[in-house]
């Protein structure tokens, strides 16, 4: 009896510690980043989602931008710092920038015991729930319904799948960052599932946990963790802490078993098989921008460039970056949005690309719109 005592007394020593290194290091890198407005949707399955709202000092464009995060990430994808903002930067080049957080991430509802709201949503819910949401909101606080949405991994893979089904509001363009449409040619995406396989079963996977208790271990030689999603020289290391402790969060069990049956039979739909999102890009006919990078290990431009060839679009462009192909750099998934190069070398290649298939406005323009009952927005607070 007393060995079982010592043990069980061990369990919860080793226990508190792990929480508090977690905590210590969550509070040393926190660096939590808001829009100038937070505006929230109402999805009709009752999930609340969280917009931040960039707002520019000078309007110049019409369509409002929306900005969607990929699997396992939240708003932070496109701000982490002054530096490090894809937000900002469109946002000071005179677009409306609306940076949608999923359910779960963020701001956002999270699932919860007590609240009806189950961790069980996969792709299929983000889909047919949180991207309508977001488009309604965006388009009764703004007046426009035409929107440039831009998303990065899971998020460009929303933007194809909701144009392809031709519900209304249809999108006005389309820029896909790293969105890999056949997940089973991309070699490391096969092997890595191997990592997370064990909590498959469970409603959550605890990226956010882990992701903050390791975070002062990562960012440092040798850095063979990371390779996977980030670059050896593509982000600082003190970047990379920022990012764990502030960028990951959960995602489902579900979310993550519709992906990997995704990677085990090259194909791109629903859970339930009745909705086929590649074929349906042969249904997109809006402008296509496709971002890929050679060195992108989770999404390679052999799992992203196939959307290229399946899009109707007569306006589609496919840009991949290399330095084999001229570029000052590589980039990995990660990176690609939040690395050393990304401000110089991604963020110019996409407002250029914005800027050419927007409508330029001209005279004094207010950005701000009159309040409806789809969306309350309020100012920034902690999470």
């Amino acid at each position: 009896m007393g060995e079982v005592l010592q043990v069980v007394l061990w369990i919860l020593v080793i226990g508190a510690l792990v929480r508090l290194h977690t905590a210590f290091w969550s509070r040393y890198f926190e660096a939590a980043r808001y829009g100038d407005m937070v505006h929230f949707a109402r999805t009709q399955d009752g999930w609340r989602l969280a917009l931040h709202r960039y707002r520019p000092p000078d309007l110049k464009f019409a369509q409002p931008v929306i900005l969607c995060h990929g699997m396992g990430a939240n708003r932070h994808n496109f701000d982490i710092s002054a530096e490090r903002s894809l937000a900002r930067d469109l946002a000071g080049r005179g677009f409306d920038v609306w940076s949608l957080e999923l359910r779960g991430a963020g701001m956002s509802d999270r699932p919860g015991w007590f609240t009806g709201r189950k961790g069980s949503y996969a792709f299929d819910d983000h889909l047919n729930f949180d991207v309508p949401a977001a488009l309604e909101c965006v388009a009764a606080e703004t007046g426009r319904s035409d929107v440039l949405w831009v998303g990065h991994s899971m998020g460009g893979m929303l933007g194809y799948a909701w144009q392809g089904l031709e519900r209304e509001p249809r999108l006005a363009g389309l820029v896909t960052i790293s969105a890999p449409v056949l997940l089973n040619v991309s070699g490391n995406v096969g092997w890595s599932h191997h990592l997370v396989r064990p909590m498959f079963f469970g409603h959550t996977i605890a990226f956010r946990p882990l992701a903050r208790f390791f975070s002062p271990m990562m960012g440092w030689p040798p850095r063979w963790l990371s390779r996977i999603v980030v670059l050896k020289n593509g982000m600082e290391g003190a970047v990379m802490r920022r990012c764990l402790v502030n960028l990951t969060e959960n995602t489902t069990g579900a979310l993550m078993r519709q992906f990997f049956d995704w990677i085990r039979t090259g194909r791109f739909e629903s859970t339930d098989g009745q909705t086929d999102y590649l074929g349906n890009l042969a249904r997109i006919k809006v402008p296509v921008l496709i971002i890929a990078a050679d060195a992108d290990k989770i999404a390679s431009p052999e799992a992203v460039s196939p959307a290229y060839e399946r899009v109707a679009s007569e306006d589609r462009q496919l840009r991949i970056f290399g330095i084999d192909r001229g570029d000052d750099a590589d980039f990995g998934h990660g990176d690609i949005l939040l690395g050393v190069h990304s401000r110089e070398l991604l963020y110019p290649e996409i407002s250029n690309w914005l800027q050419q298939h927007a409508s330029p406005i001209t005279g004094d323009v207010q950005v701000d719109s009159p309040k409806t009952d789809r969306g309350s927005a309020e100012r920034p607070q902690a999470e």
